[in-house]
């Protein structure tokens, strides 16, 4: 029943996260999470344009480029009255920007990208800030998706329309309320066809070719250690369930377990070490080569434009023929800008012509000091690396910026990568596996002696052999010879006890029976010492007659004192049986009452027909007893009442007297209503020779512990200035 209930949880729990997945990703959802991006992102803008103002009436063009690494997803182009100013960007293609509708947010469709914008004059100059939502490429494949850009996300499906869109369309407001796009499913509007990219479009490294299909061996090198990783965790957490908890685990499989973690933690550690040393030694290679390439090319084309004062698009064509040459011989794409920052010449010039690229240089070799520049940029969301280097005459007179990018090969980098790792994986492999078989022995081997060291202390009786034989000199065979010496003193110490208890026992005993005995000879040595003085006077006969009657007594007294120290010390061995407790008990209570007739004895249980684990011999004095100190304590009280109760124990009761629940058990209660036993004495009840009476010897008691004790049953007692009772229980068969 439990497990169907786990089963039917666990199904309903799927249904439920597999209607949270489906409204994640329902066009609604979508929409309500690009708003409330979009709104935010907008936000962001105020906080960017009170940043810019400072600025920009400083005239600190320089200045902007901190600014623009502060929203990284926000771009912005400054404007004076007539020319472009600053860009905090150049992968989003938008050229011809027209400053129309200044303060108010609009939908732009850019070369590359849709997003919205907005101008903003701040003083002499205008400021166009665009927030990219989702990019435009006309070329689709696995490098260059239409993807929503961060920080929004969406279904890449939906499209955006400029127009309010009807039923089925998701309306996206500004932060002001004004509508600016829609978000409509593919089947509602065909998407805008834009015109196809050649993917020989790049000279070399080409964005489109650079695909692989399959999985590589670096992902099969990935697979096996993520597979040796779970089938680890596996056995752990089975493991951990069966032994309820890592307290309860065995100790050698904690070792095993640690040895085997640590093994595998190091070679996770060197192995995503090794990957990344590997890609990064990769890219400072290829930024090595290119930096080279660059200075090479820069070399060329000074001694083509030895003369040239200056780039501009006049001379494009002729540029761009001698920027082919070169790309083919140095085997790169070659971009040169003018001192502008406008493209002028490209190697390949329909990367222009198709809005991948933009036609104005990066901010940061732009805006900065540095002569030589390596800088990360994107198309879409795919890096590529571009070195950047001044484009000098024969003068050394700059004319404008030369670069040279680097589309990074991701399966070279992995092919790298898995010829590095696949070096070391097989050894590793072997070490791991014989890291493992040898923490198996050594635990094993370890946790053995520590077994056999368990099992003896289990085991340990005194006066048996319980030294443990270990021929090793570590730490283990420290502690085996430490805990032999502690044996043998704790042998010696108890054989040194048990002397000296035997002593003490007989001493006190010894004491006591003089004390008892001198308690007797001390009248019978009176009433001798008194007949000898009234001898021959007429007052001997009545004298000896009193004398004679006290002597009997006294003789009596010895008699019973030497009876009881002789079963004492005898103590007879219990030998428990099937036995009738009912009649045994019924027995004791009808002797006690015909003995007592003054206080009354009720007997609440069955006469016969209960069948015990006892000694058949014995549990008749365990009652008599008893009952007899019951009577003794309401001895001269009046409406003295003793109850004795025969039942089964219930399972409350077992619980409460610490009782096997293996068993059923007999319960037998002996109540008075006597004053109880006083607190300072009550752990001193069943001690041999304690007694609170002038007379007996204190025995009673004890003997009675013996005989219940021999049966394995339990006796323990409740007192109260109210009353005493005595709980008896007996194994029930």
């Amino acid at each position: 029943m439990k497990k169907l209930l786990k089963i039917v949880r666990f199904v309903v729990l799927i249904g439920v996260l597999s209607v949270l997945f489906t409204a994640c990703h329902s066009l609604s959802a979508d929409g309500r999470r690009v708003q409330h991006t979009l709104q935010l992102q907008q936000t962001e803008v105020t906080s960017l344009l009170s940043d810019l103002q400072p600025l920009l009436e400083r005239g600190n063009l320089d200045s902007l480029l901190a600014v623009s690494h502060s929203h990284p997803d926000i771009v912005f182009y400054v404007y004076d009255s007539r020319n472009l100013r600053f860009w905090s960007h150049n992968w989003l293609v938008a050229n011809g920007l027209y400053r129309v509708r200044y303060n108010e947010w609009w939908l732009g469709r850019f070369d590359n990208a849709i997003g919205v914008g907005r101008w903003t004059q701040l003083g002499e100059y205008s400021v166009c800030t665009i927030i990219p939502l989702k990019f435009s490429f006309a070329q689709y494949n696995q490098r260059l998706p239409n993807d929503f850009i961060a920080p929004f996300h969406a279904d890449n499906r939906w499209l955006i329309r400029r127009q309010r869109a009807n039923d089925g369309c998701f309306p996206v407001m500004a932060d002001d309320g004004t509508y600016l796009f829609s978000l409509v499913p593919p089947e509602l509007e065909a998407e805008e066809q834009l015109p196809a990219l050649s993917p020989d479009s790049f000279s070399y490294g080409s964005l489109f070719a650079d695909t692989q299909d399959g999985f590589s061996q670096f992902h099969i090198l990935i697979g096996i250690v993520l597979l040796i990783c779970l089938i680890i965790l596996t056995s752990f957490v089975f493991t951990l369930w069966r032994s309820r908890g890592w307290r309860n685990m065995k100790m050698y499989t904690k070792v095993q377990y640690l040895v085997v973690a640590l093994v595998l933690a190091g070679f996770v550690y060197v192995f995503f070490m090794s990957t990344s040393y590997v890609r990064t030694r990769y890219e400072q290679r290829q930024q090595a080569n290119q930096q080279a390439k660059a200075r090479y090319i820069q070399a060329s084309l000074r001694d083509l434009y030895f003369w040239d004062m200056g780039i501009s698009a006049l001379n494009t064509r002729g540029l761009n023929t001698d920027l082919r040459d070169l790309s083919y011989t140095y085997e790169t794409d070659i971009l040169v800008y003018d001192l502008h920052g406008q493209l002028v010449g490209s190697s390949v010039p329909q990367l222009l012509e198709s809005g991948l690229i933009s036609p104005i240089i990066a901010p940061e070799p732009y805006f900065t000091d540095s002569i030589d520049r390596i800088c990360y940029e994107q198309i879409g969301k795919v890096p590529y690396l571009t070195v950047y280097t001044p484009f000098y005459n024969g003068n050394q007179l700059a004319i404008g910026y030369i670069a040279v990018p680097c589309y990074v090969s991701s399966p070279q980098v992995e092919r790298e990568v898995a010829e590095y790792i696949g070096r070391f994986l097989p050894p590793y492999m072997v070490l791991l596996v014989l890291a493992f078989v040898i923490a198996v022995i050594v635990t094993r081997r370890l946790t053995r002696n520590m077994r056999s060291m368990a099992d003896t202390m289990h085991r340990f009786q005194l006066g048996k052999n319980n030294y443990i034989q270990y021929d090793g000199n570590d730490e283990l065979g420290e502690l085996i010879r430490r805990y032999n010496e502690m044996v043998e003193q704790l042998e010696q110490s108890t054989t040194r006890l048990a002397q000296s208890e035997r002593e003490s026992a007989w001493r006190t005993m010894a004491r006591q029976i003089a004390h008892e005995i001198n308690n007797s000879l001390t009248p019978m040595k009176l009433s001798v010492q008194q007949l000898q003085r009234i001898k021959g006077t007429e007052f001997f006969d009545e004298r000896f007659d009193r004398a004679s009657r006290l002597l009997l007594e006294q003789f009596d007294d010895l008699g019973r004192i030497a009876t009881t120290f002789s079963d004492f010390a005898k103590m007879p061995e219990v030998k428990p049986a099937e036995v009738d407790i009912a009649d045994k008990l019924f027995q004791a209570v009808t002797l006690m009452r015909m003995n007592e007739p003054d206080i009354p004895i009720r007997y609440v249980g069955q006469e016969s027909g209960v069948i015990a684990y006892a000694d058949a011999e014995q549990v008749a004095h365990v009652f008599t007893n008893i009952i007899k100190n019951a009577l003794q304590a309401l001895h001269g009280r009046k409406d003295s009442d003793i109850i004795v109760v025969l039942k089964q124990a219930n399972p409350d009761t077992m619980l409460q007297r610490s009782l096997p629940a293996s068993f059923q058990w007999v319960e037998i209660s002996i109540s008075d209503n006597g004053p109880g036993i006083p607190k300072a004495i009550q752990d001193k009840i069943f001690m041999p020779n304690f007694t609170t009476k002038s007379t007996g010897m204190g025995l009673g008691l004890a003997i009675t512990k013996n005989i219940v004790d021999g049966s394995e049953g339990v006796i323990c007692f409740d007192t109260s200035p109210k009353g005493t009772t005595f709980y008896i229980y007996f194994k029930k068969l």
